[in-house]
């Protein structure tokens, strides 16, 4: 399986010169296409016979960045499979940019959920919002409702060890994630204890007439 790096918008064309056990070109086969996408949704690849070039041709235009896994079957007079993958990153022509400011609260979030690169975000400036807001505007809390967002998605944890460059498996880096946003919701519940304190003292309203007088 070959991995190849594509940009959004930007056409994947396979070919595919499918022969029979004499090594002769199948034309009359059933070939089918199909992307397996990063939110794990299907997708068919426009797929058709190339008689100048004797050979398949299949095309997807992919649209959101992530790993995709492309694969094409042939049945009929014709058999046999080939597949590949490619890494979708996302363009910014035309696409308003994602904000990691630290002196934002959605810039903090990322800063924190460690979703800064420009490119390939794993979610939107709308995304990070709607975690501030479920989380009360306040930052930790939203960026463990990220963190714990991107640990129950596959896709997103692939993406993640990606963009670290970790090799490791799904499984540990996602019970790192729910780890790091327990952290981060404990740190929060102690801010807002902080923030909440009263201090008791004993208030003693005689006080002032057991006061020596000049």
């Amino acid at each position: 399986m070959t991995t190849s790096q594509y940009w959004s918008g930007t056409t994947l064309i396979v070919d595919w010169q499918l022969v029979d056990l004499n090594g002769q070109p199948v034309s009359d086969a059933t070939v089918t296409g199909s992307v397996s996408l990063p939110d794990e949704s299907t997708a068919a690849m426009t797929v058709q016979w190339v008689a100048a070039d004797t050979l398949w041709r299949a095309s997807y235009t992919p649209t959101v960045a992530g790993k995709h896994v492309w694969r094409l079957e042939a049945s009929g007079t014709g058999t046999g499979a080939v597949e590949g993958n490619i890494v979708v990153q996302r363009s910014q022509v035309g696409l308003p940019p994602i904000t990691v400011d630290p002196a934002t609260d959605i810039g903090r979030v990322r800063l924190l959920a460690t979703d800064l690169d420009e490119v390939s975000p794993l979610f939107s400036d709308a995304q990070i919002q709607a975690f501030l807001d479920m989380g009360n505007g306040r930052v930790k809390r939203a960026a463990a409702l990220a963190l714990e967002t991107i640990a129950v998605s596959e896709a997103l944890v692939s993406k993640v060890i990606r963009t670290l460059d970790l090799s490791t498996d799904g499984a540990k880096v996602a019970a790192e994630l729910r780890a790091r946003a327990k952290a981060l919701r404990d740190e929060d519940d102690a801010d807002e204890d902080d923030w909440y304190g009263i201090e008791i003292v004993n208030f003693d309203q005689w006080a002032a007439y057991r006061r020596p007088r000049c």
